[in-house]
């Protein structure tokens, strides 16, 4: 059993360190692209998306934590696995414009195995206290990734939404997640209060936008 979590564990950290790679490659900048996206309202400035430069340091150290323990069991290095495809996928499709159905199910796949990964990884959360930062944060980023990947689609893409709707709408979404999220925390329902974290950095963002018209 040691020997299989070993290699997940090993497997894991390949995935990781590949996708990322791979991430910086495909992101390169596109004024072409810069320009499609930018015509979204809720869409974040540049600097907001170096919050993947914290996950990414959080799940470093995740793996420096977990060398050699049981914390790469299975379900937990296949839901990992999926979130690098889905990411990778995802960024992949957007850049090189492969379809909205194509994006959407590979956003999908990061979105509902990060959410997955994290349910899975929270027996470790007292163990391991890296895990539930840096599962929760993906977790945060990863639906607020939806959130905005949608609204490039149906209001730039699609045009079967106006921007000003899709605003509307993005601002409410923005705004009660958190609420929600720190309101099952005070009742002691759950503590999910770190998936909240990226919301508070869009809201900010986004803010500033509004303030700077």
């Amino acid at each position: 059993m040691a020997t299989n979590y070993a290699f997940n564990f090993w497997l894991s950290l390949f995935v990781f360190v590949t996708h990322i790679l791979a991430n910086l490659v495909i992101t390169k900048p596109d004024m072409k692209l810069y320009a499609r996206l930018e015509k979204l309202t809720l869409f974040p400035p540049g600097w907001v998306f170096g919050i993947w430069f914290v996950i990414w340091t959080l799940q470093f150290v995740l793996f420096s934590k977990t060398v050699g323990s049981q914390f790469w069991n299975n379900s937990i290095t296949l839901l990992f696995v999926l979130v690098c495809i889905g990411n990778l996928g995802s960024q992949y499709a957007g850049s090189n414009n492969m379809g909205w159905l194509i994006y959407i199910i590979l956003i999908l796949c990061m979105l509902i195995s990060s959410v997955l990964l994290m349910e899975r990884a929270s027996v470790f959360f007292l163990e391991f206290s890296i895990a539930k930062f840096a599962t929760q944060l993906y977790v945060g980023w990863a639906t607020l990734a939806f959130i905005v990947g949608t609204g490039v689609i149906l209001v730039t893409d699609k045009q079967v939404v106006s921007d000003e709707s899709y605003t509307i709408v993005g601002s409410i979404i923005l705004t009660i997640v958190p609420i929600l999220i720190w309101a099952t925390w005070l009742k002691g329902i759950a503590d999910y209060r770190i998936v909240s974290l990226p919301y508070f950095l869009v809201i900010f963002a986004f803010a500033l936008r509004i303030l700077s018209k």
